[in-house]
């Protein structure tokens, strides 16, 4: 928040350029600010992994590279400990993880996640974990005629 004036509200946003408002709006809006209560963010990062994999395999790796990263990586807050969950669960063409971890504030969790994608990128590779492509099977028919 920059300022709040009679007619106008003035908020900083995160590219650093200031939004100008007017209270009528603001009034009518729900307004998230994400250091209140507390400046800690829950960091929710979707994994997608082929059927083929064994699925606690794959939560133990998750585990595993969140942990180190967590000792790691500034803005990667060791506690609470990060937890993987098999949920949304089955997908369409992979068995979909949620890796959840905190992140000391919002602007934080960009670079966490970049750090937490190569981590785990790397690792699935090195222990021959498929991240599937999007599949779709099409049919075509022959008209006759």
């Amino acid at each position: 928040m920059e300022s709040i004036g009679w007619r106008s509200t003035r908020i900083r946003t995160l590219a650093n350029n200031i939004a100008i408002l007017p209270n009528s709006k603001v009034s009518e809006s729900m307004i998230t600010n994400y250091y209140l209560p507390d400046r800690r963010f829950s960091l929710l990062l979707p994994i997608r992994v082929s059927y083929e994999c064994s699925p606690r395999k794959v939560e133990g790796i998750l585990l595993e590279e969140a942990v180190r990263a967590s000792r790691e990586v500034e803005g990667f807050l060791p506690d609470p400990s990060p937890l993987v969950r098999l949920n949304p669960g089955f997908g369409e063409s992979s068995l979909n993880f949620t890796l959840i971890c905190q992140v000391r504030e919002f602007g934080d969790q960009y670079f966490v996640q970049h750090e937490l994608r190569h981590r785990i990128l790397e690792r699935f590779r090195k222990e021959g974990i498929e991240i599937p492509y999007p599949q779709q099977t099409v049919h075509l028919r022959r008209d006759a005629g």
